[in-house]
């Protein structure tokens, strides 16, 4: 009796050191672009994924500024961010619309969408120059 729990242990034991990682899911989000160069100017891009479980982990820009999601469901299929920098609008699951307005901040603005679906890990970076 004793030998079979120590083998029950062993097995579970081995079955729990698998050799995939946190973080090392293959990609399930399939985005379209992962980076964009905007000129200073108003842009929009829209960038389409081919699943739809993903949601947005979080958004900032390099310079450490960040946003506030607490208040809005990222794994709705549907929803719009607003803030004075930029919209992000997600349509229909798989579509992911984001526009920066023109950049009077006099240097280069570098943000970043981070999107995660189950221990997948990925992301969206947007560089806005100047001229």
């Amino acid at each position: 009796m004793k030998k079979n729990i120590i083998l029950i242990l062993i097995v579970i034991f081995n079955m729990s050191c698998s050799d995939s990682s946190d973080g090392d899911w293959d990609d399930n989000i399939k985005l379209s672009q992962k980076e964009l160069r905007f000129d200073s100017l108003e842009n929009l891009a829209v960038i389409t994924t081919e699943g739809d479980s993903w949601w947005i982990s979080g958004i900032f820009f390099k310079d450490g500024q960040t946003f506030d999601l607490r208040n809005v469901d990222t794994t709705a299929n549907n929803f719009t961010i607003t803030e004075s920098a930029f919209t992000l609008e997600r349509k229909n699951g798989k579509e992911l619309s984001i526009k920066l307005y023109e950049n009077t901040t006099g240097s280069e603005r570098i943000l970043t969408v981070g999107l995660q679906a189950g221990n997948y890990f990925d992301g969206i970076t947007i560089i806005q120059s100047t001229d």
